[in-house]
């Protein structure tokens, strides 16, 4: 079985809901799913492996900056700007010390951040889906280290959670 299919097939035995990635040429993809994560919220994420590069998959995901966490970072100093995201930056490094951030388009006006691992079809081959499974497991910590990062500057309560209201017990 090839690597992509057995990495297919590896996400659907673990629910995650899988479609073939439609990308334009100048993507440069030889190979791509598009994945949500099982459960709701669903996390989103592609996998792909580059057209130059047919040796490796890369795990990618974008994370667009909350308009109220934007918001709240524009009305900082630029260092201050900069402090924040060096805190969330080193924090989500702390998670997965091999991932790809960047912060887009700069660590001073940011608006959205960038995560890739990268992992070679041969570890994959040798090490097999416990290997892959952490390695996706830690990418996916990723995204809940950058918005945790987030919510411990400037805290924003999800909508579901506004509804609520509290009511006494008695």
């Amino acid at each position: 079985m090839d690597i992509t299919d057995l990495v297919t097939k590896w996400l659907i035995e673990e629910s995650f809901l899988v479609a073939k990635l439609e990308a334009p040429p100048e993507a440069r993809i030889a190979w791509g799913i598009g994945v949500t994560t099982p459960g709701a919220p669903g996390l989103k994420f592609t996998v792909v492996m580059p057209l130059d590069k047919r040796d490796r998959i890369i795990l990618a995901m974008g994370i667009a900056i909350s308009p109220e966490h934007k918001s709240a970072l524009d009305k900082l100093e630029p260092t201050e700007r900069l402090r924040v995201m060096h805190s969330i930056l080193s924090k989500s490094l702390l998670v997965c010390h091999d991932c790809k951030i960047a912060i887009q388009p700069d660590m001073v006006n940011p608006v959205a951040i960038a995560i890739n691992a990268e992992v070679y079809t041969e570890e994959i081959e040798k090490n097999g889906k416990p290997f892959f499974m952490r390695l996706l497991t830690r990418f996916l910590n990723t995204y809940f280290a950058i918005v945790s990062g987030f919510n411990e500057w400037h805290p924003v309560l999800p909508p579901s959670a506004k509804e609520k209201e509290s009511r006494a017990f008695m």
